[in-house]
């Protein structure tokens, strides 16, 4: 293990601000390191339009099966086409090293809006919980999943909000049963959990030692049945429908 973490900080150092790549793409700052690949914030040279640059591993592209996955991970990525999430913008190879251009989105995450600042979103957590479900949607039907649905991935732009960092999605067959029916669960699992969040945003009260949010929120049975069932305490829901179901019933039984 030892020697692996060596290798990452000898072969995977991110690259200089100010390299230019595939003579358009200069480097402004490093965002971060994922397991995969490095995450940098570029500027445009010839339209001085900022952009997102992901470069894939060193490490990692030394081998043919992570090649793949990176190219696949392209692939997905240029078949997406939804105003809440980023564009694909290009994607080119430079001496055996992939690199791709995504759109940056703009503003700030959800996480950083209500406890950073300490304040409320614009947007009730109807408007989000409604928001977010229709992007998912617009995956699943695609048979895409995104895997890392949290608060940081989630930004407000100009009062849309929109899911970013694909960086754990995956696209699947529609043979590919057991998969699907998995990471869908998954993601509902990730939007209970964000919901959760967000009504927890508004808790006043005090924190109850070993309760759980059953005991300190004070919810309708409509929306603890929408909880229960994303996060899989109760039946665990089949479809994005059903799930629009009962946000809709969870809904009127606050207003």
């Amino acid at each position: 293990m030892a020697l692996k973490q060596l290798k990452k900080l000898l072969f995977d150092r991110p690259l200089q601000n100010g390299v230019t790549l595939h003579h358009q793409y200069r480097i402004e700052e490093c965002l971060g390191m994922g397991g995969y690949g490095l995450v940098y914030l570029c500027t445009d040279i010839l339209t001085q339009t900022p952009y997102v640059l992901k470069q894939q591993r060193p490490t990692k592209a030394k081998k043919e099966k992570e090649k793949v996955r990176f190219q696949q991970k392209i692939k997905l990525l240029k078949s997406i086409h939804y105003p809440q999430i980023p564009d694909f913008i290009d994607d080119f190879i430079i001496d055996g090293q992939a690199y791709y251009v995504m759109q940056l989105i703009e503003g700030e995450n959800i996480e950083e809006l209500l406890f950073s600042k300490n304040s409320h979103l614009q947007s009730s957590w109807r408007y989000s919980c409604f928001q977010l479900l229709r992007i998912v949607e617009y995956l699943h039907d695609r048979f895409i999943f995104h895997s890392d649905i949290r608060t940081p991935n989630i930004i407000i732009n100009d009062g849309r909000l929109c899911l970013i960092d694909f960086g754990l999605a995956k696209q699947l067959t529609p043979e590919e049963t057991e998969e699907i029916k998995i990471r869908k669960q998954d993601d509902f699992f990730d939007l209970g959990e964000t919901l959760l969040f967000l009504l927890y945003s508004q808790y006043k009260g005090k924190k109850k030692k070993n309760g759980t949010w059953l005991e300190e929120l004070t919810l309708t049975n409509e929306i603890t049945l929408l909880l229960k069932k994303l996060l899989g305490i109760d039946e665990e829901y089949q479809h994005t429908a059903f799930i629009r179901e009962d946000l809709n019933r969870a809904i009127q039984s606050v207003t």
